[in-house]
């Protein structure tokens, strides 16, 4: 194992804890690094699929094998036995879990990057708020599975085979579209933003399509549209606030591109992964492309048809 991803593997192992801010400052500048971010997906990737890997656990033999490392005035001991028992740990409950579950590969949200992942179909999946699914695909359709937090789903058109969310009780059948699906509460609900879904009670015929802009609800009695809610107090006020945590740079500038005439692009379609936190207007997209060129270290370049997000 390279010493990139031993330092991956402890990267993995304190961000599942409770991170200060002075780690996340170091994680970036870490993470910023050539082949780091490589070898900390793989990590996360692997932390995704151990159920079995406690972080409590893994302490604990870091800290035996830290004794031992003193013993043999080994410098760096507990450091260093953090990534090698976790990395040990990693392994060994990724090939449990491979022997059980080799056709379910699971995804799940870190704390420190948004949990986005482009899929072999082309279609991608963001997850938020501790969101985990598990992609099952056949010759016949495409099928994940969502526990828990919220997920965007950008699907790939194939009409050969449909794309299934199932979230508790529901399931959200849908072609070549963009939803959102939330599972934090025991009612999942289903928005969608573009193109067309059908929503559906498992195990049943109840279904219900949407149009965008419409948001279902899921309970056990069958799918149920959720009424638009108006704001009880007049206002003056903008409604284009959005409160990013952690939110991936690429919904931020899909927020903004729907509320403004002149689009912003990104350079590099790599950078929409980039994780933004803050309180942003997207009604300017000017304001907006400067602003997040300034917290991410980025350039704005405008032109009279869109503005471009790049790296210095």
């Amino acid at each position: 194992m390279s010493r990139a991803q031993h330092e991956a593997a402890e990267w993995a192992v304190r961000l599942r804890g409770a991170p200060t801010e002075a780690d996340r400052e170091a994680f970036k500048l870490w993470y910023a690094k050539p082949g780091h971010a490589e070898a900390f997906a793989v990590a996360e990737d692997d932390f995704a699929v151990s159920g079995s890997a406690s972080r409590t656990r893994i302490e604990a033999l870091a800290r035996n094998e830290a004794a031992a490392q003193k013993e043999r005035n080994a410098p760096g001991g507990f450091r260093w036995a953090v990534a090698t028992v976790a990395a040990i740990g990693i392994a060994v409950a990724f090939a449990w879990h491979v022997g059980r579950q080799p056709d379910t590969p699971q995804i799940a949200a870190g704390p420190m990057l948004p949990g986005q992942l482009r899929l072999a179909d082309g279609s991608t999946v963001t997850l938020m708020d501790g969101a985990w699914a598990e992609p099952q695909f056949s010759d016949t359709e495409r099928r994940i599975r969502l526990h828990g937090g919220r997920a965007r789903f950008d699907v790939a058109h194939d009409s050969a085979r449909p794309f299934i969310v199932v979230a508790g009780v529901s399931e959200t059948k849908a072609l070549g579209t963009i939803f959102e699906v939330d599972a934090r509460k025991t009612v999942p609900t289903v928005k969608l933003v573009r193109g067309s879904v059908e929503v559906r009670l498992g195990g049943s015929n109840k279904a219900l399509r949407l149009a965008p802009g419409e948001t279902a609800e899921v309970p056990s009695t069958g799918p149920r549209l959720v009424p638009a809610m108006g704001s009880p107090v007049p206002t003056s006020q903008p409604t284009t606030m959005i409160a990013a945590n952690a939110l991936p740079l690429g919904a931020v500038i899909d927020a903004a591109n729907k509320a403004n005439a002149k689009p912003i692009r990104l350079g590099d379609p790599a950078l929409a992964s980039l994780p933004v936190t803050g309180r942003f207007d997207v009604s300017d997209s000017a304001s907006l492309a400067r602003k997040l060129a300034a917290a991410l270290e980025l350039e704005a370049e405008e032109a009279p048809g869109a503005i471009t997000l790049r790296r210095k």
